[in-house]
């Protein structure tokens, strides 16, 4: 299953308490209105860049509207949700803003360290585009937790995709909920730490 399809079938498994109001709204967005963002704003850019890696997904913007009812706070973490795959926001790169990091995890690539994250940013056609940063989404969401992922881990994950479908089965989603940057703070690495002897410290 390649990346696109993931990130896919993440957005789809929500569970059956959210398949009725979901159904109702993709019904009523049958037909999008002439002022729909365009395709590309709901992708993310080439400023967002993967590895492998296994570590535990720590939280950063726990007031983000995608953590509401998680009661989440700073550096909660859960351990072994970020892998194998995990993406990283690269300002090598053109970066868009505003760019909200809703995680930062710190972790290990062949042997350089470096950080995976979670983003949500808002576009100028009007779209929100959120990454959950990590392939074990997926494995939070049926819960079977062959990784080490936990229950709460799991509970976690619902609340954050059920949190997200229900923003963006409104519509475009930058006007009712703007990402508030926080790019600068987290001093994000510029380039690609792995194979760099100079990889972070």
């Amino acid at each position: 299953m390649n990346r696109r399809n993931v990130l896919k079938t993440t957005l789809a498994l929500v569970g059956a308490s959210l398949r009725a109001p979901l159904d109702s709204a993709r019904a009523q967005a049958t037909t999008a209105p002439a002022s729909a963002p365009p395709a590309s704003a709901g992708a993310f850019p080439k400023g967002f860049l993967w590895g492998a890696a296994t570590a535990a997904y720590q939280v950063v913007a726990p007031d983000s509207w995608v953590f509401a009812g998680t009661g989440m706070s700073a550096g909660a973490s859960f351990d072994n949700l970020v892998g194998i795959e995990y993406d990283r926001v690269n300002p090598a790169y053109p970066v868009p803003r505003p760019i909200q990091v809703l995680s930062h995890s710190p972790l290990v690539c062949l042997g350089a360290r470096s950080f995976g994250d979670s983003a949500y940013y808002t576009h100028s056609g009007g779209a929100g585009v959120f990454n959950c940063g990590t392939m074990r989404w997926v494995e939070a969401i049926y819960g079977d937790s062959p990784h080490g992922i936990s229950g709460r881990a799991s509970a976690f994950v619902k609340q954050v995709t059920a949190n997200v479908l229900r923003a963006f089965a409104d519509g475009p989603a930058a006007a009712r909920y703007p990402a508030h940057d926080n790019l600068e703070a987290m001093h994000e690495y510029v380039g690609d730490p792995i194979g760099n002897p100079a990889n972070l410290q």
